[in-house]
């Protein structure tokens, strides 16, 4: 059967669909146990508390090194195997920590659950591109791209009633993992995975050998969109606190609560992607970043909290910048590079969210403007910036759409 035949029938199948983007959920989890940090350092009052939080930033290096990885591990052992072993890893490396009390154990177990989750985080990504295509294409693009959050929300929730059994018990959150992973067995089998990558082989024997698939100028462009999205939108996370401290707001305490509802609605927004590029097409980031950018502006001014809740709002509609990147990449580039495209995007995700801090320390500095309330002023002009280089890719895509 044609591949685009077998797409145009996983349209109604709700079980491989639920199997994929299931893998979605457990892209940003690994830091939602957060709370345990005080109770961790207790338990290790030998260990500095600066190493018990890298217990959970540690993760970041391995997803990142594996992301890389992940591209020669597809190609040796195939996608399916290669989700199915990152989440076994995954699991694994999850719950050692309820099981052992021995810090470099934990430690070791911590760069072990960042190597399994980089090992499928471009999957949850090329592997829609694979199976669906069309519309549906599109808006499942924009449910992952929500997945994250909502994976995050709840597990993080989840980690807290287990808190109040002991700080070990804050890991079993990972067993959550199993049935997700046996739904995606169970959906994507390997009958499918082969249905679904012959395309890459008749790339290769129609003309155009698979090493010389080109990557589209303007999916580099892309890239550093990405990058400078995410060096500007971790201000929310860095300076939020910062922010409202500085403009002594009253109801302070209100911030955590309004970062979690802000990120779920956001996270419905980009659910809707495929609605939204109907009316907007090509301009779709454009509205995204630009309200972005209002949104950091109307939370530096904030005089209250309800008005910086709304700034936060915004802020959380600007990640349609991502499904929208992602879709892009799933569109213009070749099949058999896709995945290769995706990880890149993923790395250059979490390279501007590492380098945030340092990037716009850097721009303080060079402008004289070191407040938190500034540094938001700063990260809304990143966003309004990278909002005119969206527009004129979207004016060149009509271009030359009238030229062909």
């Amino acid at each position: 059967m044609d591949v685009e035949a077998i797409k145009q029938q996983n349209k109604h199948n709700w079980k491989l669909k639920i199997g994929i983007l299931g893998i979605s959920l457990f892209l940003q989890v690994a830091g939602s146990n957060l709370a345990a940090i005080p109770f961790i350092a207790k338990s290790f009052p030998n260990i500095s508390i600066t190493q018990i939080q890298s217990l959970f930033t540690l993760p970041s290096f391995t997803i990142m090194l594996f992301i890389l990885f992940s591209n020669a591990f597809i190609k040796w052992v195939g996608k399916r195997n290669t989700v199915i072993i990152g989440m076994i890893a995954t699991i694994i490396g999850g719950l050692i920590p309820f099981f052992v009390n021995n810090f470099p154990i934990i430690v070791a177990s911590r760069l072990l659950v960042g190597a399994g989750i980089g090992l499928f985080t471009s999957l949850a990504v090329s592997l829609i591109g694979d199976c669906f295509s069309g519309e549906e294409q599109k808006t499942l693009i924009g449910i992952q791209g929500a997945m994250g959050t909502l994976g995050n929300s709840s597990m993080t929730f989840i980690a807290g009633l287990f808190l109040g059994i002991k700080w070990q018990a804050t890991f079993l959150y990972w067993l959550f993992v199993v049935p997700f992973l046996v739904l995606f067995m169970i959906s994507y089998t390997s009958k499918m995975e082969k249905s679904t990558t012959v395309e890459t082989s008749k790339t290769a024997t129609t003309g155009q050998e698979k090493d010389h698939a080109k990557i589209p100028a303007v999916i580099y462009v892309a890239f550093f969109m990405l990058f400078l999205f995410f060096t500007a939108f971790m201000v929310e996370a860095t300076a939020s606190a910062l922010v409202i401290a500085q403009n002594k707001l009253a109801n302070q305490g209100m911030l955590s609560t309004e970062i979690a509802v802000a990120g779920l609605i956001g996270a419905l927004i980009s659910m809707a992607y495929s609605r939204i590029f109907k009316v907007f097409r090509h301009f779709t980031p454009v509205l995204g970043v630009v309200v972005g950018g209002i949104g950091f502006l109307i939370c530096s001014s904030a005089s209250n909290m309800i008005i910086f809740f709304i700034g936060l709002l915004c802020m959380m509609i600007s990640s349609i910048i991502i499904p929208y990147v992602y879709d892009t990449i799933l569109s213009d580039v070749d099949s058999s590079i896709s995945n290769m495209v995706i990880s890149i995007a993923q790395v250059c995700n979490n390279l501007g969210a590492f380098a945030s801090p340092y990037i716009i320390s850097a721009i303080s500095k060079a402008t004289g403007l070191t407040t938190a309330v500034e540094q938001m002023r700063i990260s809304a002009v990143i966003l309004f910036i990278i909002g005119v280089v969206f527009v004129l890719m979207a004016i060149s895509r009509q271009k030359n759409k009238k030229i062909a």
